[in-house]
């Protein structure tokens, strides 16, 4: 078939960020900075003080770094189940702006939080640009009158992600901005016609 080549490449997006954050965490691993704050505040973790000093490429590099094992893998499988209908839906380009923005919103309203409330430690995590992806997917799948299966899991998934941030070390200041980021753009972006 003509389209079996693109098929193969339409994912592109969501598998290069996957590899990317498996690099980021292989550099955790080979620097024995895994589960240490202070090791990853000097990977590029966000301060839990809330204080840049300048160094604003930690509003990116943080969302390359995780805690542990676990973390690592919850966001890697949510990013690649999410990652790939935002991206089959809207492109790789317009999908890695959605993921984009939310990582960069997450990082201030995280920054913004920890302002009012420091502490000691470091931020990492790249659910925030999951939770952009989940909150532009709901969207998207609205805009297009999509799969109410498909809806479903997407809110199941959105009000667990919720619950888990309400244990301790989780961030729920990074994923309420990461879905800050992710539902205006999923506004703005051209979506593919549904055929159905």
């Amino acid at each position: 078939m003509s389209t079996s080549r693109a098929d193969v490449f339409q994912n592109r997006g969501t598998i290069v960020l996957i590899l990317a954050i498996t690099v980021g965490f292989g550099i955790e691993i080979a620097t024995n900075s895994v589960g240490n704050d202070d090791a990853l505040l000097k990977l590029g973790a966000l301060p839990d003080n809330g204080q840049l000093h300048g160094e604003v490429w930690r509003i990116a590099t943080y969302s390359f770094l995780h805690f542990n094992w676990l973390h690592l893998l919850l966001n890697v499988g949510l990013l690649f189940w999410i990652g790939r209908i935002v991206e089959q839906e809207v492109g790789a380009g317009q999908g890695a702006l959605i993921y984009f923005v939310s990582v960069i919103c997450s990082a201030a309203v995280i920054l913004l939080v920890h302002n009012w409330h420091p502490k000691q430690g470091g931020t990492v995590g790249a659910s925030g640009g999951v939770f952009g992806l989940l909150g532009a997917a709901l969207i998207i799948s609205y805009r297009q009158n999509g799969e109410r299966r498909l809806q479903k899991w997407l809110w199941i998934v959105l009000l667990a992600g919720f619950g888990v941030s309400l244990l301790p070390d989780v961030s729920m200041a990074g994923h309420i901005g990461g879905i800050i980021g992710g539902v205006p753009v999923a506004l703005l972006v051209n979506v593919r016609r549904n055929e159905n």
